[in-house]
């Protein structure tokens, strides 16, 4: 019977062929890079922070209509237009939305606002012919609020007067 030799118990430097050598090297090169780009991924994956808003603030580019007490939810069909010391809100669509022009020329006031079959009212407000309505700023966060003359787009035969109001971020 030949006897085989039996296998070593310890190597050194020298007793380990360059091949294993390079190829341990080469795996732990791959097991490096494969745990960076796996921090990296994880890393960009995650979500950032949501904007730290004041209290009553809305997110820019959002808007909460409620008129007659009828709150019709968020929007993001906003948009702001400034022209000197007015701005002109606008939410919604032609078939439904909000129009409403502020002025910032001495202090913060609503010009006018005009509904258009919103919460099943249509009608409007203009400073100095009658209701009332008022505007304070949060940040970048409008709040408007007051009557407006209109009607009752199930009954427009009869002119009434709604209650509205806007928070718009523009």
């Amino acid at each position: 019977m030949r006897e085989e030799n039996p296998a070593p118990t310890s190597l050194s430097d020298g007793e380990i062929p360059a091949l294993s050598r390079r190829r341990f090297c080469t795996v732990n090169t791959q097991w490096v890079v494969a745990a960076a780009t796996l921090l990296a991924v994880s890393g960009c994956s995650s979500q950032p922070p949501g904007p730290q808003l004041p209290p009553g603030a809305l997110i820019a580019g959002t808007a909460q209509v409620t008129v007659n007490s009828q709150n019709t939810g968020t929007t993001e069909a906003v948009q702001c237009t400034p022209a000197g010391s007015l701005t002109t809100i606008t939410t919604g669509d032609q078939a439904s939305g909000v129009t409403a022009l502020v002025s910032n020329k001495d202090e913060l006031t609503v010009a006018a606002v005009d509904i258009n079959n919103v919460g099943g009212f249509t009608g409007s407000y203009n400073a100095g012919l009658g209701g009332a309505a008022k505007v304070t700023m949060t940040g970048r966060t409008y709040d408007i609020t007051g009557t407006a003359d209109g009607f009752n787009t199930d009954n427009p035969s009869f002119r009434t007067s709604g209650t509205f109001a806007i928070k718009v971020s523009c």
